[in-house]
């Protein structure tokens, strides 16, 4: 009975620390318009997709808007254009990812 318990606890912790550490691997980058990425993109998805993408160029990143707009993602030329700055700045392409 005492090893399960202490399983149990072992694998509780283990669990709340992975937590913890997806939790803090699906911040956004600072920067200006980080709130509209946020809430454009995280209205369909986790942000740990956009995260997860491992950065790309600028054409990469409008290729992904225009994906997403095809899939019913509603955005103005205005938030678009905000959104495409804030993604090719924060989390562009660097050789090597």
């Amino acid at each position: 009975m005492r090893t399960a318990r202490l399983m149990i606890g072992v694998v509780g912790a283990t669990l709340v620390v992975l937590g913890v550490r997806a939790t803090a691997q699906l911040t956004l980058p600072d920067g200006p318009n980080r709130d509209l990425v946020a809430r454009t993109c995280g209205a369909c998805h986790d942000l740990g997709m956009v995260i997860g993408a491992g950065g790309r160029s600028r054409e990469g990143w409008d290729g992904t808007i225009d994906d997403m707009t095809s899939y019913g993602m509603n955005i103005t030329q205005a938030e678009r254009r905000l959104v495409l700055e804030y993604l090719a700045t924060y989390l562009p392409y660097r050789p090597g990812q």
